[in-house]
């Protein structure tokens, strides 16, 4: 059991923003079968112990390599580019513009009474997101590997900004068909 392991050479994955979510997938159960609780059982309480915080390690490793987010910003914690949520806050007006287009027909999308129309414009509006998601993640790529933090770590915040949205975006579909 490695704690010092950084998530990539845990998982077997290089440490790149792009990963093969199947690669990692099959690390992640190959090493929860090898490192459950439960294999340590008859072992001493302090192995017990370790076997489950290497658990926990384990799923949080998964857990940050599989969300797009969550890999950007543990790539900028390695090369020491910690990003201050508290303090961050997106400066591009084109970015902000867009914002406030989503939120407005996210708003007009609950106003809706027919289904059908409320649905078509939610399919749009998580279509729109979901490239804008996608065009993000790539820049932020191209950005990492570039080694242009400062510009990275403005991309992460919008795509913080996306995934909220995409759950905005779930929450009113299902307060809409439920």
């Amino acid at each position: 059991m490695d704690f010092t392991q950084n998530y990539f050479d845990l998982l077997g994955s290089p440490r790149q923003y792009e990963v093969s979510l199947p690669q990692i997938s099959d690390h992640y159960r190959d090493l929860q079968k090898q490192f459950h609780p439960d294999k340590f059982a008859s072992k001493s309480a302090a192995e017990q112990r370790a076997a489950v915080q290497f658990a926990a390690y384990i799923n949080t490793a998964y857990q940050t390599l599989k969300s797009p987010v969550l890999r950007a910003e543990y790539l900028l914690q390695l090369v020491d580019e910690v990003i201050d949520h508290q303090n961050s806050t997106i400066s591009d007006g084109a970015f902000l513009m867009l914002q406030m287009q989503w939120r407005e027909s996210l708003g007009d999308i609950s106003m809706i009474d027919d289904n059908n129309l409320a649905e078509e414009n939610i399919d749009a509006l998580r279509g729109e997101v979901k490239k804008q998601g996608a065009t993000l993640q790539n820049d932020f790529n191209l950005q990492y590997e570039q080694q242009c933090y400062k510009d990275a770590k403005a991309t992460v915040a919008k795509l913080h900004f996306v995934e909220k949205m995409q759950q905005e975006i779930e929450t009113i579909e299902s307060s809409l068909f439920d």
